[in-house]
C-alpha cells in the first residue's frame, strides 16, 4: 500500500483540486474502496487534510 499511498500523494499534488478524490484514485486503476483507505491512511499520516474549496474533498497538507 505504500506505493500506491506515494502515487496517490503525487496524484493529487498534480490534480490541484480539479478532480473528485475517487475520480482521481480510479484514474491510477484504484476502486473506489481501495481509493477510501489510501486516503484515510493518508489522513492517519498527516500527508492531507480535507477541504471543501475545490471538486477535490482533499489536499496535501503544506
Amino acid at each position: 500500500m505504500e506505493k500506491d499511498k506515494k502515487a496517490y500523494l503525487d496524484a493529487l499534488k498534480k490534480n490541484k483540486g480539479k478532480l473528485d478524490e475517487r475520480v482521481l484514485g480510479e484514474s491510477l486503476g484504484f476502486s473506489k474502496i481501495y481509493t477510501d483507505e489510501i486516503i484515510a491512511a493518508l489522513l492517519a499520516d498527516e500527508k492531507i487534510e480535507y477541504s471543501t474549496e475545490q471538486p477535490c474533498n482533499y489536499k496535501v497538507k503544506e
